[in-house]
């Protein structure tokens, strides 16, 4: 499971922001905001598939392989925060190198294909509400990169 850190939290939206020059405050709060939100997010996606499990509506391979993959998202989640952290403190400034920002744009391309496989194996069970608000953070985040 993810386990973000507040500090770590408001260092990511604040590194987004400088890297794109967010045209205002209210930007840097819903950055920042959203990047708290996907740890939440992935929590509360896997009670919801393992209360879909519990209710018969997932079988456990469905259901194993729904949590294998928001695990995934957890731990590239994790790893992404960390990078942008380590950017935070290089470049303290705010601005990133043109290859800097192009891998931090591919990680959140990453997140953004495990979160798309994941809605889609929850399509058929029609419980694709329980990561909506992955999709809502996740987008949040890529304005601050574009």
């Amino acid at each position: 499971m993810l386990r973000y850190r507040a500090p770590k939290l408001l260092a990511i939206g604040l590194l987004l922001c400088l890297a794109t020059a967010c045209p205002s405050s209210s930007d840097l709060d819903r950055m920042a905001k959203a990047s708290n939100e996907l740890a939440h997010d992935v929590l509360i996606a896997n009670r919801v598939v393992a209360e879909f499990y519990k209710a018969g509506k997932i079988s456990l391979p469905a259901k194993d392989t729904i949590a294998r993959e928001l695990g995934i998202i957890g731990t590239k989640g994790e790893a992404f925060n960390n990078l942008l952290i380590e950017l935070d403190k290089k470049y303290p400034q705010g601005t990133l190198p043109p290859q800097d920002l192009s891998l931090v744009r591919q990680n959140l391309s990453e997140l953004r294909r495990l979160y798309a496989a994941v809605f889609a194996d929850l399509l058929p069970f029609h419980a694709g509400e329980a990561v909506k608000n992955l999709d809502t953070h996740l987008t949040t985040l890529e304005k601050g990169v574009k």
